[in-house]
């Protein structure tokens, strides 16, 4: 099993020391993977429900600087070598599909064939809504984005008249993706809607836990169901199971027992998302995670 690590996008960190220097470190620590979250536009005193606390607030101070995903992520290409990169997730219904498309298969481009996406439908009905889109049709909206970015992707572009999009005849989008049929992408989420849409329009699965409630079983089964719904919707070839361990409180024994139990459970990689507020620490947690399912 691989193990990647979040990057502080969302912290003073990313200015110092720095992205690029966290991220070449990360790389050189043994990170096969680097990635990025997603926020375009944060609102105060927010109503939605975050669904990854116990007891549904943000657990980050949103006048924070954020920096933008894929911006980020095409900065970060241009300081490593040989780590993925991956949104972990990109709100991909508050965003047009075409220019993610062309956005995406730039920055695939330009880092040799290693960005990795992570899409999800979203939780933040504020920002969704500043943004001018929908909140209540975001699931078939993300489906739709799905699918068109695959359409822009492949060697011709045919004429798309879906719910939401509509692309016309004689659409060329060039440079398409060094990756043969696009960058990887994985439905983020743990939600039963999430899984089956992971199964059903998906190359892979990003689940999300915390380092101290990680369940091998839990997970184990999940991965399971998917691979039955895949099957039950007639689809084949390589599917990338991948989960995100929020380690905010956890200690550097629990990080490494949440990455064995996520190798247990059957997952590819496991993402580290750590405190950067000593870098040097979490680089150590890193290596540990590393070593440990060496």
């Amino acid at each position: 099993m691989e193990i990647g690590i979040s990057l502080p996008t969302a912290s003073r960190k990313a200015f110092s020391p720095g992205l690029a220097t966290l991220a070449r470190r990360a790389e050189d620590d043994g990170a096969a993977s680097l990635w990025v979250n997603d926020h375009l536009a944060m609102v105060a005193d927010s109503q939605s429900t975050y669904p990854y606390s116990s007891d549904g607030r943000i657990t980050w101070d949103v006048s924070e600087p954020q920096l933008e995903a894929l911006v980020s992520l095409a900065h970060v290409a241009a300081v490593t070598t040989t780590a993925r990169l991956g949104t972990a997730v990109l709100v991909l219904p508050q965003r047009h599909p075409i220019e993610v498309a062309k956005t995406a298969a730039t920055i695939d481009v330009l880092s040799g064939g290693r960005l990795s996406l992570g899409v999800g439908a979203g939780w933040f009905a504020e920002e969704m809504h500043v943004l001018g889109y929908s909140f209540q049709d975001r699931g078939t909206r993300l489906e739709e984005c799905i699918r068109l970015l695959r359409a822009c992707w492949s060697e011709k572009v045919d004429a798309f008249d879906g719910r939401h999009f509509t692309i016309p005849p004689g659409v060329v989008m060039e440079p398409r993706p060094l990756q043969d049929f696009g960058p990887p992408i994985l439905v983020g989420g743990v939600s039963v809607a999430a899984r089956r849409r992971a199964a059903r329009v998906g190359d892979g699965w990003l689940a999300v836990s915390d380092a101290d409630g990680f369940s091998v079983n839990a997970f184990r089964s999940r991965l399971a169901e998917i691979t039955e719904l895949r099957e039950a919707h007639s689809r084949s070839g390589p599917f990338i199971g991948i989960v995100k361990i929020n380690c905010s409180s956890a200690s550097d024994d629990e990080v490494v027992s949440a990455v064995v139990a996520a190798r247990q459970a059957g997952f590819d990689e496991a993402v580290l998302d750590l405190p950067w507020s000593v870098p040097e620490h979490a680089l150590q947690c890193l290596r540990l995670a590393v070593k440990a399912v060496s």
